[in-house]
């Protein structure tokens, strides 16, 4: 009983730590069951369509035309079409999750910092205690009710708070594939409590280190007055050893990469680069403390300015109790580094359809139906004569797609738009040749002067590959924007091999208008209305695809929206608790003259510190992370991104760390310039 009184007692007397501890695992675990269950109905959803479930196969109805590539040199090396086609979006849901492991560390590292730092502020009740007759059995079993309750009251608020985040991240069309909407909503609810259940052990695991070390303290140094103490404690300092993880990680990644990739299965590359890059950001955040001090050190002498005695205080502190800011630091860093990464991606994907629409998508226009429409000569009679048409067939069903056009055609809509490159290779095709995308030349394993034969029900035709472009021959297709970019071009002389599972020419439209910009819309409204018919310029498929890719990249902002949350509760639990273990300073510092807004500014300054060298971390890890992670897209998927860092991307990050940390700090600053003078004389 007296136990449970202790614990209880304990927690309530530090309100603003227990909130922020219970938040910390509440929002870790809500954020990891929130994508739990967005990709199981995800998963539910897409497995009903064999065009999004990578174990089922096309329906036999659906038989498609072959395709057999014949390489003038080298092994044949295909690649599997259903496998291939998938597996974007199987490495994407494996990063989501792994994603959604931030908010849990950042709640789990909030816990580990308040049961630590607590723990360490009672270490005079505990020898008063002991002193008492209180066996160490007893003072651990307070401590371990705290966090047992801590964890199991966090763990059910994100268990019930999941539920109704999952609602309205499905109403919002948030999904793990950015393909797919989610009707009713089905709970995994066994996985979800065993999340929470992680969740509370996490708070159980925090209490043991600092309980550990309290448990050996010696009871008649401890309750000394603190006046007599010989000499201070010296910070906790990670051994110099552990400088040389991030040299070595980096090394032997360099080395192995090369043999991972050729011998593990991208899926299996993907997870292996995520688990290096988790294994870099612990051995950062063992680094932090002493990063923390030396750094922050040439910071605050570098950046701080305002009268001298401020400016002192603040740099001696974060020289000599650093390693109290290291947990927000950290905090701070993992957030915005993820924060940064995701951005570098987003906008590399974003840049590859920007170059993807350079070439084949501007200066065109596209009319085109999600039933297979067929529009006749008759029905194009009404356009501009100066409007040039190319008249495409249906394509043939996933995973072969095929599709026909007249060559001439063609190469009227390629000079159209001035572009020589295009221009040239439609000039290539006849009915002897076949254009490849890049994108299923590919999957074929086929180059440019290499052959394809194309084989239909009951005939089959070799053609020869005359190029591998995306410059022509692109129509948009209803479905995955990579199945889009897969097909193979053939003259309209040999639509009879594809004829049994494809629509007539005129199926889809290529238009292009040789005097320049044109009035599409003016130019559309030419053409029959018909509600199956989708009429979109080459600009407006392009900004359809860019916003297509941000709203594949939500789910993420969910998640790195709640971690920087708990990123925030973090930094202002730090200060909260920092403000109460320095009482008794700042009270003196008020005697000595310094005035409420001075107080309350010195303690914004060390939020803005916090800010500023956890925003400087980041960038310096979420460059490498943003690399590493589009190193890994590059490998697993097809598409054609590349590194590039928007300065203004840097600026962002750390300004946004240190608005973040200034907000988070005006809470305990406010409480600091509250604080009685009187408590100064007050004896211990």
């Amino acid at each position: 009983m007296i136990g449970n009184f202790l614990a209880r007692k304990n927690l309530l007397s530090d309100r603003f730590a227990t909130v922020c501890m219970v938040l910390g695992v509440a929002l870790g675990t809500a954020t990891v069951n929130v994508v739990l269950a967005l990709d199981s109905n995800t998963r539910r959803v897409e497995s009903t369509e064999w065009s999004t479930n990578p174990d089922l196969t096309a329906e036999s109805a659906q038989t498609t035309i072959g395709l057999i590539p014949q390489p003038k040199n080298g092994p044949l090396n295909t690649l599997d079409p259903t496998k291939e086609t998938h597996e974007d979006y199987q490495v994407m849901r494996s990063a989501i999750r792994l994603g959604s492991l931030s908010a849990f560390l950042v709640g789990a590292l909030i816990v580990f910092f308040s049961l630590a730092v607590v723990i360490e502020r009672r270490k005079r009740e505990v020898a008063l205690l002991r002193s008492l007759g209180a066996s160490r059995r007893q003072i651990a079993g307070v401590f371990v009710r705290e966090a047992l309750w801590v964890g199991i009251i966090g763990a059910i608020v994100g268990f019930v708070l999941s539920v109704p985040l999952t609602w309205m991240a499905a109403a919002a069309g948030i999904t793990t594939t950015g393909r797919s909407r989610i009707g009713w909503i089905w709970f995994p609810w066994r996985d979800m409590i065993a999340v929470s259940s992680i969740g509370a052990l996490t708070a159980l695991l925090g209490v043991i280190p600092p309980v550990r070390q309290i448990l050996r303290l010696d009871v008649t140094q401890t309750l000394r007055p603190g006046f007599l103490e010989s000499k201070h404690e010296r910070p906790p300092r990670t051994s110099g050893t552990t400088l040389i993880v991030l040299p070595f990680s980096l090394l032997l990644y360099g080395l192995m990469r090369p043999f991972f990739r050729e011998v593990l299965p991208s899926l299996a590359f993907f997870v292996l680069e995520a688990g290096l890059v988790v294994l870099a950001l612990l051995g950062l955040l063992v680094l932090v403390p002493d990063l923390t001090r030396f750094i922050g050190g040439l910071i605050g002498r570098a950046v701080v300015r305002g009268p001298r005695a401020a400016r002192l205080l603040i740099v001696r502190r974060v020289e000599k109790q650093g390693h109290e800011m290291a947990w927000s630091v950290g905090g701070v860093m993992l957030v915005f580094a993820l924060l940064l990464s995701l951005h570098i991606s987003t906008h590399a994907l974003k840049q590859e359809v920007v170059r993807f629409g350079e070439r084949a998508t501007r200066r065109y226009a596209f009319v085109y139906s999600q039933y297979d429409t067929v529009l006749s000569p008759a029905a194009l009679a009404g356009l501009d004569p100066a409007v040039k048409v190319a008249r495409f067939s249906g394509r043939t069903p996933w995973p072969n797609a095929v599709l026909a056009v007249r060559h001439d055609e063609l190469l009227e809509v390629a000079r159209a738009t001035g572009r020589e490159n295009a221009t040239a290779i439609a000039a290539k095709l006849d009915d002897k040749s076949v254009i490849l995308s890049t994108l299923m030349a590919r999957r074929l394993g086929l180059v440019e002067g290499d052959a394809l034969t194309l084989a239909s029900t009951d005939r089959s035709r070799t053609l020869q590959v005359v190029a591998v472009t995306d410059d022509v021959g692109f129509v948009p297709v209803i479905g995955p924007y990579r199945n889009g970019k897969t097909y193979a071009l053939i003259d309209a002389a040999n639509f009879d091999l594809i004829q049994p599972f494809a629509h007539d020419l005129g199926a889809a439209l290529v238009l292009a208008d040789p005097r320049g910009e044109a009035d599409w819309k003016a130019i559309f409204r030419a053409l029959p209305r018909r509600n199956a018919l989708i009429k979109q310029s080459g600009e407006a498929f392009e900004a359809l695809r860019i916003e297509e890719t941000d709203r594949d990249f939500v789910v993420f902002d969910v998640i790195l929206a709640l971690t920087t949350l708990l990123a925030a509760v973090g930094i202002a639990n730090q200060l909260v608790l920092a403000v109460h273990g320095r009482r008794r300073e700042i009270a003196l510092l008020r005697v000595l003259g310094m005035t409420a807004s001075q107080i309350q500014t010195m303690l914004l300054f060390e939020g803005a510190f916090v800010g500023l060298l956890g925003g400087g971390l980041a960038v310096v890890l979420g460059l490498p992370l943003g690399y590493g992670s589009l190193a890994a897209l590059r490998v697993v998927s097809a598409f054609d991104v590349r590194f590039e860092l928007p300065p203004e991307y840097v600026f962002i990050t750390i300004g946004a760390a240190v608005v973040l940390a200034m907000a988070a700090a005006l809470h305990p600053a406010r409480q600091a310039a509250a604080a009685r003078s009187a408590e100064s004389v007050h004896y211990e």
